[in-house]
């Protein structure tokens, strides 16, 4: 992704309703795990990771052209749920990731959707935002390696959503990416029409254009 500030910083997120708010506590650089190491230069690229998805699945679940994610340790992240009576808990990612049981009625906001064998997805079951994705056997940690866990990066607020160094710098499934959609991101809304650049509105209006 492109560079975070050396220094740590936290960014906010959370559905629409509130019912499920997250905060991510990003570490000084040198407290950064190391996310991988690139094959050719030998550069390392440490967490958080930031990218374009063009998953067939990710582009269906989430109802978007075009998912975005910011991968953080899971460590990194606290989540406070509202329950059913009002009240607010805070856990973790495994606390946010756990399936009720048969029969369960549901006493907090999160709803999981385990949408391929072991990938679980969460989201606000209220108001019905997308909020992270969890591969149960590649993202837990052990051996080594680092738990993580997959934000959905527009359900970060506005403020962190503006922040330096959050957006995405690398396009992942871009084999499975669908052709009017790549060139959207990688040419502009110029590649969308033979004429040139379509037609801009400002907020709220159809009938009006910006220029």
């Amino acid at each position: 992704m492109s560079p975070l500030p050396v220094d740590g910083i936290t960014l906010h997120g959370g559905c629409d309703c509130s019912g499920v708010q997250y905060k991510i506590d990003i570490p000084s650089l040198s407290s950064r795990p190391i996310a991988f190491i690139d094959e050719k230069t030998g550069e390392e690229s440490r967490y958080p990771q930031s990218f374009l998805d063009h998953c067939n699945k990710c582009r269906r679940v989430s109802g978007a052209i075009i998912q975005a994610w910011l991968t953080v340790p899971q460590d990194w992240v606290e989540w406070t749920q509202t329950q059913n009576s009002g009240k607010p808990i805070t856990g973790s990612t495994q606390d946010l990731i756990q399936l009720p049981k048969d029969g369960e009625p549901a006493s907090m906001a999160v709803t999981n959707y385990v949408s391929s064998p072991g990938i679980v997805r969460s989201f606000c079951g209220r108001c019905g935002t997308n909020l992270s994705f969890v591969n149960l056997e590649r993202d837990m940690g052990g051996d080594g390696k680092v738990a993580t866990v997959d934000i959905v990066l527009g359900s970060l607020d506005g403020e962190s959503f503006d922040a330096e160094g959050v957006r995405p710098d690398r396009h992942l499934y871009w084999d499975s990416g669908v052709g009017w959609v790549m060139r959207l991101v990688t040419e502009g809304d110029g590649g969308l029409s033979e004429g040139g650049n379509v037609p801009r509105h400002p907020d709220g209006e159809r009938n009006v254009l910006v220029f």
